[in-house]
């Protein structure tokens, strides 16, 4: 052994000596209490803290050093950055116009006026502004046509600010027409609606087919000044096959201020939450949920109503207390309820509900829907079946007792047997006016329209995937069978001899070698016929081959 290799060995063991003790090691590298002190260190090391007499290179102290400065800084970020919950829960999610909605734009004349159909538009209009629309119309369905305008969450909206829509023939007579203002000092979607209704008596001119206009106007000199989003449906309600019902008589006796409410559903409320508008609106079915909403937010819940039924819709928002223990204090513009009917026609005008902290509750009570209920002055909203939206606002102030969003539960229920609806001439459900097996499933489920299109997207993909994996099966059987019987003919004895390269032939029926086949030889004495002559080997593939040859 060389003095180098000698003090080299020396030099290792003197420093494990001094690393882990004079305990002599198991292995080349270190002993059972350096294998302990060893992954002890690894563990440190992947925490980004460096042991205390490690003895690392440069390169590695480095790069952990820069792994722990990393971790430092994520985990003081970590510390100072607002949860994701708290930091979206300051700003109110605004209302979603349908990614189905197609761009348009308004003109000021109705000379240039563009044309809407069926469907949902977008456009913007301002303070003061008046914009037209073009549509057509035929002489037997009945026409609604709804303008959503979006000012900007956390704004503040009056009774100075609203809109007013009118649907009127090309002459300028009105064939419906009304208006909305805000309330409560808090922006929320404010909704208008218009409709020809087939049958009244009123709008004789408005039952011919032809071109008519749609115009909107926005409110002047409001509290709230920039454009405003607005989203257009137009929507075509079928005639019917026969005459027009006369109303009920006691419709008038049948609305909300005239009716004795129903006992609300109890039981433990399920959490709901809503959509941010008509589009996405959460699914409902009768029972208690839960919901929170942001300061300034409004959520959407939609509920099926059948012909005959009725909806009751409450909304409770509970106690609070002041940091102090002390009850919070009075709020004016609390929360806002309303609902709308599956054209989106508000069935109410409904102000702001106050809140002084002892809890608070609102509820409506609609009238039966019946077809019947279009020519009734207080009735006219609840004229169709189909979805029925509960829209719930928090005004701004609501983040004082709650600065963690609204707490809200609702109580909805549907009461009434589904009576047989009117006869359509033409499929109403598919028009978005009659409740479908498929709309009873999506309230049971609690679904939203988009959630129900990706279940059927996945559903389609899921019975695409089975056919395809069906017909893969049968190739694959087929092949297997292919195979099987290729190895079956592989496996069989291989024919020898001059016949052989002519095939196998059935029994009996095997063709006689020709001169040409048959091998020089010499002369034989005469041979029995094939029919009498005994079986040879030598025949057939010759000695050797299917047994020893005949002897003698």
């Amino acid at each position: 052994m060389s003095r180098h290799t000698r003090r080299g060995r020396e030099s290792e063991r003197r420093h494990e000596r001094e690393q882990y003790g004079d305990e002599p090691c198991r292995n080349e590298t270190y002993g059972e209490r350096g294998h302990r002190e060893h992954s002890s260190r690894a563990g440190v090391r992947r925490a980004g803290v460096a042991p205390t007499g490690a003895r690392r290179t440069g390169a590695r102290r480095t790069g952990v050093g820069r792994s722990g400065a990393v971790v430092t800084v994520l985990g003081a970020l970590a510390v100072l950055s607002p949860a994701p919950e708290a930091a979206a829960l300051a700003k109110p999610k605004p209302y979603e116009i349908s990614a189905d909605a197609k761009k348009t734009a308004g003109t000021s004349s109705s000379a240039d006026a563009p044309q809407i159909e069926p469907g949902l538009f977008r456009d913007r209009i301002g303070a003061g502004q008046e914009k037209y629309y073009a549509v057509n119309l035929d002489a037997k369905s009945s026409a609604h046509v709804t303008a959503t305008a979006i000012p900007a969450p956390g704004t503040k909206v009056t009774f100075r600010d609203g809109l007013t829509l009118t649907l009127q023939s090309t002459n300028g007579d009105s064939c419906g027409s009304s208006d909305v203002s805000g309330s409560g000092d808090t922006a929320y979607p404010i909704t208008v609606q218009a409709s020809r209704l087939i049958g009244d008596q009123a709008a004789e001119s408005c039952r011919e087919k032809g071109p008519y206009l749609v115009r909107l106007e926005r409110k002047a000199g409001g509290a709230s000044t920039g454009s405003w989003p607005v989203e257009l449906s137009l929507k075509r309600e079928p005639g019917l096959k026969g005459s027009i019902p006369a109303p009920v008589p006691g419709t008038e006796d049948e609305t909300d201020d005239n009716n004795a409410r129903p006992a609300p559903p109890s039981g433990t409320a399920e959490s709901a939450k809503g959509g941010s508008g008509f589009n996405d609106a959460r699914a409902l079915d009768s029972g208690v949920w839960k919901d929170r909403l942001r300061p300034g937010e409004t959520r959407y819940y939609r509920v099926p109503v059948d012909w005959g039924q009725r909806l009751y819709a409450r909304t409770e928002i509970p106690n609070s207390q002041a940091a102090d223990g002390a009850s919070g204090r009075f709020i004016a513009n609390g929360f806002r309820m309303n609902l709308y009917n599956p054209a989106r026609g508000a069935l109410y005008n409904e102000d702001f509900q106050s809140y002084d902290g002892d809890g608070a509750k609102f509820d409506r009570y609609t009238n039966p829907v019946r077809y019947e209920n279009r020519f009734a002055a207080d009735a006219s909203a609840t004229r169709f079946a189909g979805w029925y939206y509960i829209a719930v606002t928090a005004g701004t102030d609501m983040a004082q007792p709650f600065p963690e969003g609204t707490p809200v539960t609702l109580r909805v229920a549907v009461k009434g047997k589904a009576k047989k609806g009117p006869a359509y001439d033409g499929d109403a459900v598919a028009a978005g006016f009659g409740v479908s097996d498929e709309d009873r499933e999506m309230a049971a489920e609690g679904l939203t329209a988009a959630e129900v299109q990706h279940n059927n997207t996945l559903r389609t993909i899921g019975y695409t995937g089975i056919g395809a994996g069906a017909a893969l099966i049968l190739v694959l059987a087929a092949w297997t069978l292919l195979a099987r019987r290729r190895a079956a003919t592989a496996a069989a004895p291989p024919a020898t001899g001059p016949l052989a390269a002519t095939g196998p032939w059935p029994p009996h029926q095997s063709p006689q070698p020709t001169e040409s086949m048959r091998p020089t030889q010499p002369a034989q004495p005469a041979q029995p016929t094939p029919s009498t002559r005994p079986y040879s080997p030598q025949q057939y593939g010759g000695p050797g081959e299917y047994g020893r040859p005949p002897q003698g």
